[in-house]
This record gives structure tokens, C-alpha cells and sequence, in this order.
């Protein structure tokens, strides 16, 4: 899986650092072909200052333009990984030159990487270079020391939204599972197993490779050259790039491996063990409808192609299973007229998934699933003060009709009621007010942020297929 550990959470945005791989699913780096970052400039990273998006910025796990800072970073993890302590060597050869050509550093392995890394290309029907070196933690915290990282901010927007990090997988059987790095430069860095288990440090170990072999092949660059940088559309990314690494570990250990059980049922487990209204859903999620569309795509790891070349476009598409080019985004035209006060600060689209969630914070999981299921596609407005301060936000909806609209209207309105206290017009969520509007049948406004632009603010439909958004003019 793509990520570190949990103590790195996903917090609905995350950066994205040249790096997959992952066995508790809690972030969402990806990896690039260079050695600089790739990291989203978003609305998530900040409490109060935030970035302004451009029409494609994402709130989610994405990739833009790097900054200074991030390429310290990566100055960082390169020390961090060519700076050996002590270093062993796979207790067996890989079985083609009888040389073990993956170095491993810090703890032991118990089987040879070179064996399993030879099976995992087998099962892939790869040609590709080894990775250059396997690092052993005995711990997270070990992991997390070393390679660097922490919790990461929320976003104002999500914070309204009532997603917040929670316990995640704390007090379940899950609390200590394994955990997994890879660098597509060839550093891969995994967590054993407390009890250690060969069995389970040898799945992790394979799903590592899976992720190796993938960007190797430059089928991350291709995947992410067939989708625009929408937090809907990295969604898809990473639910395409994990989807893919756990059928390659089960067919890996089908065929090779010292347990049989496969590992994809482990993904519904994790996302059951987190609480509803928890943001980690959103992430785990990625996770177990990844590996149910790529499964449904294809039965052989050796025919990933297909799937990164030509993926889903919609994180609507990967939850239910539909094609490419079935059920694509609806149009929606939104103008936003700005004004002396408030100005439009770039848009994005968050997806079904993100609704889903979103809404299972104030509702129940079977109900946010089936009032998010209605959607034909969305956008969120950035709104900024033109003095400064915090953001604010017009959420925009259309529905694939107007029962699904009415229905999804219904739920967001108890999901603000279960979360805030209800005013004349409005909803009051602590530092923030929300509306509800529909323009149309079809369309719904979610305005949320400062009270007198969320009360003064004026949503009309020009036409059946326009929503307009008239900015009030001053900040009263």
C-alpha cells in the first residue's frame, strides 16, 4: 500500500513524496520519476493561511510543483537512505546468479528479498532491475524517527466538515500490523511484524515489490498522465495503484508464497475497524474498491496494463465497478461573481467518495453511501477574503435526477443537524455557519465559512443549466 505508518495519517490531503507502498493504509504518497517531490499545494496543509488552487488543485493526495521545503525533505530521506548503519545481507540467493543483489540494513529478514522479489516478477511477468536495499524496523516509531514525518493539519474545510483524524486503528486487532515504504529509486522500508512472523513479513515484503515493479515500469507516470489533479481523480490514482499491488500479492502468494490466505479481505477489515465520521475511511477506502475494480478488470497481475493505460476516470466509477467511459461527470456550469470583500480562489472536484464520507460523519454509513450515490459530479469554490483570513466555501452539486438530489439534500441537512445548532436560515457549526440551497431540481449549493458571506450570499439559476453565485459586497 502507498503510505508509511499510521502516525503519518491521511488526512484527506497529504503530500505526495516519490514514494508507494504500504501495509497500513493511512497516507498517500505516490512516486514520481525523479528524486524531488511532488507535493499538492492544497487547502488542507494550514489551519488558517491557505494556498490558493487553481481549477485543478486538489484538497487530496496529488502531486504539483515542488517547494524549497520539500526538497529539503528529499534531501532528508536521500541521507537518510544511503547513510547505512549496519547492513546484512538475504539469508538465500535469488536463484539466477547465485548472488544476493539486495542489500538489507537494520534487522533481519528471515527469507531471502532476492527469492521473493524474483517470484514477485514472475507473477508480474516483469523485467526489472532490483530494488537496491531492504531497511528493517522493528517499529513504527523506529520508522518514524529515522525517515522523519508526523500528523499532518486539517484543512479549515474539512474541519467544518467534521473530518478529523480519531483513534484510526488504535485498540484493534490492527493497532501493530506491518507496515511498508518504497522509494522508485530502489530503498524500500518495511515494519515487522511484532511476533515475527516470516508469513506476514513476507506479504509485506511482496506488496513492496509489487509497488517497485509498477514504477519501474513507469505505469504510476502513465496512470497519473490519464487523469487530471482533482481530488476525485487522485482518488482513482491511488485507488488504482494500491488495487493493483494487492492482486499482485495474492497471486504472488498463490502461487509462491508460504501462506495462501490472500490479503485483499485484510482491507475490508481495516475500513470496518475505523469509526465512522474517522477521515482514515476516506484512505482506507482507496484500498478495498481499488482492489474490487482491478479484480474485476483483470484476473492476471501480468495484465496491469491494461487497467493503468486506460483507468477509471471517477472515484464514482471505482466504487461501483463501471467502466472508463460509463458514467462520466455531468456538466455543471457555476459562475462566481466576485466583489470588493470576497473573491474566487480556484475550484476543485471531490467526488463521490469524498461525499460519502463527508456525510457519514452526521449519518449513518448505509444512508451517506446511498444519498452519495446519486451523484453526477460536483465542485468546490474556494472563496477568500480579500483582506485576508480564513477561506470559505460553495460546495455545488448535480445530481443524476431530482429524487437523487432530494435524498442527498435530506441527509446533509441531518448531518448538519447531528453536528451543529440549527438557526432560522442556517446551520452553526462552531467557528462556522452552512447553508443549504437548490437552484434547481437537479442542483444543490453547499455554502459553509463566514457567517455573513454564507448568509448574504446569493445562489440563482440563470438557466436550467447554470448556477450563479453572487458574492456579497461587503463582509458586514
Amino acid at each position: 500500500m502507498t503510505g508509511m505508518t499510521r502516525g503519518l495519517r491521511i488526512v484527506a490531503v497529504v503530500v505526495v513524496l516519490l514514494i508507494a507502498g504500504c501495509q497500513a493504509p493511512v497516507i498517500g504518497p505516490d512516486a514520481t520519476e525523479t528524486d524531488l517531490p511532488d507535493s499538492t499545494q492544497t487547502d488542507a496543509d494550514v489551519e488558517t493561511t491557505e494556498p490558493v488552487p487553481t481549477d485543478e488543485t486538489t484538497p487530496t493526495s496529488t502531486d504539483v510543483a515542488e517547494t524549497e521545503t520539500e526538497k529539503t525533505t528529499t534531501e532528508q530521506w536521500e541521507t537518510t537512505t544511503t547513510t547505512a548503519t549496519e547492513t546484512t545481507e538475504s539469508t538465500a540467493s535469488n536463484g539466477t546468479d547465485g548472488t544476493n543483489s539486495i542489500a538489507v540494513e537494520g534487522g533481519n529478514l528471515t527469507l531471502s528479498a532476492d527469492q521473493v522479489f524474483a517470484d514477485v516478477k514472475d507473477v508480474m511477468a516483469a523485467d526489472v532491475t532490483p530494488p537496491r536495499q531492504v531497511t528493517v524496523f522493528e517499529n513504527e516509531s523506529e520508522m518514524t524517527a529515522t525517515l522523519g514525518g508526523g500528523a499532518t493539519g486539517v484543512s479549515r474545510f474539512n474541519r467544518i466538515l467534521g473530518l478529523q483524524p480519531g483513534e484510526g486503528l488504535n485498540g484493534t486487532e490492527f493497532e501493530r500490523m506491518e507496515n511498508g515504504l518504497t522509494f522508485n529509486t530502489g530503498f524500500i522500508y518495511i515494519v515487522q511484524s511484532p511476533d515475527g512472523d516470516p508469513a506476514s513479513t513476507e506479504w509485506v515484503l511482496a506488496h513492496e515489490f509489487g509497488h517497485y515493479v509498477n514504477l519501474r515500469l513507469d505505469r504510476v507516470t502513465t496512470l497519473q498522465s490519464n487523469l487530471g489533479r482533482t481530488t476525485d481523480e487522485s482518488y482513482v490514482v491511488r485507488a488504482v495503484r494500491e488495487g493493483a499491488t494487492v492482486l499482485t500479492t495474492d497471486a504472488y502468494l498463490a502461487r509462491h508464497g508460504n501462506r495462501t490466505e490472500p490479503t485483499a479481505p485484510l482491507y475490508d477489515q481495516l475500513l470496518a475497524a475505523v469509526s465512522p465520521g474517522e477521515i482514515d475511511r476516506y484512505g482506507f477506502s482507496q484500498y478495498a474498491f481499488g482492489h474490487r475494480y482491478v479484480a474485476d478488470r483483470i484476473d492476471d497481475p501480468a495484465d496491469l496494463d491494461s487497467v493503468f493505460e486506460n483507468p477509471p476516470q471517477t472515484s464514482e466509477q471505482v466504487i461501483h465497478g463501471y467502466a472508463p467511459d460509463t458514467e462520466p461527470p455531468a456538466e455543471l456550469n457555476v459562475t462566481v461573481n466576485a466583489s470588493g470583500a470576497w473573491r474566487s480562489g480556484g475550484s476543485d472536484r471531490l467526488g463521490e467518495a469524498f461525499v460519502r464520507y463527508a456525510l457519514e460523519n452526521g449519518v449513518a454509513p448505509d444512508r451517506a453511501a446511498e444519498a452519495a450515490a446519486g451523484w453526477g459530479v460536483d465542485r468546490l469554490h474556494y472563496l477568500r477574503p480579500t483582506t485576508g483570513g480564513d477561506s470559505s466555501y460553495a460546495w455545488t452539486f448535480r445530481w443524476d435526477d431530482a429524487a437523487n438530489a432530494t435524498e442527498f439534500e435530506r441527509t446533509m441537512r441531518d448531518s448538519l443537524k447531528e453536528r451543529g445548532d440549527r438557526t432560522e436560515n442556517a446551520w452553526s457549526l462552531g467557528n462556522a455557519t452552512a447553508t443549504l440551497h437548490s437552484p434547481t431540481d437537479r442542483t444543490t449549493v453547499l455554502l459553509l465559512g463566514n457567517e455573513s458571506l454564507v448568509d448574504n450570499t446569493a445562489v440563482t439559476s440563470p438557466d436550467s443549466g447554470q448556477i450563479r453565485i453572487e458574492l456579497p459586497k461587503a463582509d458586514d
